[in-house]
């Protein structure tokens, strides 16, 4: 055979093989498309007949693995675990991660999904072993694993590593310096708690450099130096409070009318009352003042001084006050109206709850700095409605 001829021989070999080729692929696609249309329709039936179970088992055979459909795992994994069925995404991300197919860049995706995965269900030191390697690993998803090892160390109650954590996310993200000062105080609690006092002062203070609006620093800083009878320092720290977020100044009253009277300084303090009634009053500021105005001379010119701001800003609390004075100087019995009266207003004041979360709206008879409900820090506050 001339050289020609071979030529001619090895192109029609060549051109064969391809058309072969395409025509073998196109048949093996068509039963792939035909296996796969009927496992998504054994599927179907298996959640229709309830028997979820089943069903997953045959989506996640039948639908392979690469990077085109990890998503479709992941997203069916994600509405399991939002409804609360753990155990099945878990079982989908475990399966994910063992799958020879799995593209490399996606285990990290799948292991943070994992990671949360273990986190709702509680397994704490599960999900921190995951967050733990993806940090010391690093990747792209380095903030979302900071911050998910922030909710274990807040469940944990591990002041010291969340601190750690949040100081190194700080660097990349500023907006976590309030959390990050509610550690420090968090961190503060316990050491107080300890008689470490020298220890809980520094973290209160780096608590205020990291959020100098933490009303919750300042109300520690006021109980520690009111404890140490430090009381210029503690009139200080409470009157701060004011400033920082004046719906809780009519909580710290009754401990900065101590330190007044400590420093021998009551007349200072009724003063400081008096101006306070006048740039913007509450009911308990006028309440107290009112108190001090009794002291002074008599219940009738408080309970005066009382109705006053009651006639311009009526409140149950300040009706309630009213009461309580007149009927000390009237002398009156039990069985009287303004009695009544007093048994209503005191009846509508149990009935509120006394704070309220800003962000998901969760009411709370007692504080909490950290929301039950929606978790987030600093946003559970005297109720908007409480000076009724």
């Amino acid at each position: 055979m001339n050289q020609p001829e071979w030529w001619l021989l090895f192109f029609v070999a060549i051109v064969i093989g391809y058309i072969m080729g395409r025509r073998d692929g196109r048949r093996r696609r068509v039963r792939r498309e035909e296996n796969l249309s009927r496992d998504y329709i054994r599927g179907l039936n298996y959640f229709l007949n309830e028997q979820p179970d089943k069903a997953i088992e045959i989506f996640v055979k039948s639908l392979a693995v690469s990077e085109h459909t990890l998503e479709t795992h992941l997203a069916l994994a994600r509405v399991f675990r939002r409804r609360g069925e753990l155990d099945r995404a878990t079982l989908i991300h475990s399966n994910l991660l063992e799958h020879p197919q799995l593209p490399v860049a996606a285990r990290d995706d799948v292991q943070l999904e994992l990671a949360q995965d273990f986190l709702a269900a509680g397994m704490l030191d599960r999900a921190e072993e995951i967050l733990h390697k993806l940090l010391d690993r690093g990747s792209r998803h380095d903030l979302a694993v900071m911050r998910l090892l922030l909710s274990v160390f807040e469940q944990e109650r591990d002041w010291h590593s969340a601190i750690s954590v949040a100081e190194k996310l700080m660097q990349k993200d500023k907006s976590v310096a309030p959390v990050l000062a509610q550690y420090h105080c968090e961190l503060a609690e316990r050491l107080l708690a300890q008689e470490e006092a020298n220890a809980g002062r520094r973290a209160l203070r780096r608590a205020l450099q990291l959020d100098s609006t933490c009303v919750r620093a300042s109300l520690l800083q006021g109980k520690l130096e009111m404890a140490e009878e430090q009381w210029e320092g503690a009139v200080r720290a409470l009157r701060r409070i004011r400033r920082q977020d004046p719906v809780f100044f009519d909580e710290v009253l009754d401990d900065l009318e101590r330190c007044y009277q400590e420093l021998g300084r009551v007349e200072q303090f009724t003063q400081y009352l008096g101006r306070l009634c006048v740039e913007a009053p509450s009911t308990a500021i006028v309440i107290k003042l009112a108190e001090r105005l009794r002291a002074q001379f008599g219940d009738q010119a408080a309970a005066l001084f009382i109705s006053d701001h009651v006639k311009a800003h009526p409140t149950v609390r300040g009706l309630k006050q009213i009461i309580d004075m007149q009927a000390r100087a009237a002398h009156s019995g039990t069985d009287d109206p303004p009695s009544v009266l007093k048994q209503l207003a005191d009846q509508l004041l149990q009935q509120k709850t006394s704070y309220q979360c800003r962000d998901c709206g969760f009411e709370a008879l007692r504080r909490h700095w950290q929301c039950p409900s929606c978790k987030h820090w600093g946003t559970l506050k005297p109720h908007p409605h409480r000076e009724i």
